[in-house]
């Protein structure tokens, strides 16, 4: 069996209307199955962000450049540089969208 662990959460309170809204319309059964199914996604999506990063920096040194170059970095600063460009994206994406529904 699983071994499961309980955590608590601070959510923006827009963010947890939202969810409950997935919740009430049957997409998830609970909101730890709404929170588990998003980190799985989140981890998913990040695995192939790093990966898809490992892969430029080897063509852009192939090609004798170093644009993208990010070898004396580490792990934990890439992973740093990802956040805040999803971040990034996100808020520019969907940050209105949220608070413009009430």
């Amino acid at each position: 069996m699983t071994e499961i662990q309980r955590v608590n959460i601070t959510l923006p309170k827009k963010l947890l209307q939202k969810s409950k809204v997935l919740i009430e319309e049957g997409i998830y059964s609970n909101f730890s199955e709404l929170v588990r199914e998003s980190i799985k996604n989140e981890i998913l999506l990040d695995q192939s962000l790093i990966e898809k990063k490992r892969i430029l920096d080897k063509w852009f040194k192939e090609e004798g450049g170093n644009w993208f170059d990010t070898s004396n970095l580490t792990q934990e600063e890439i992973i740093r540089r990802i956040r805040k460009t999803r971040n990034q994206l996100w808020d520019k994406k969907y940050k209105e969208w949220f608070e413009g529904i009430s």
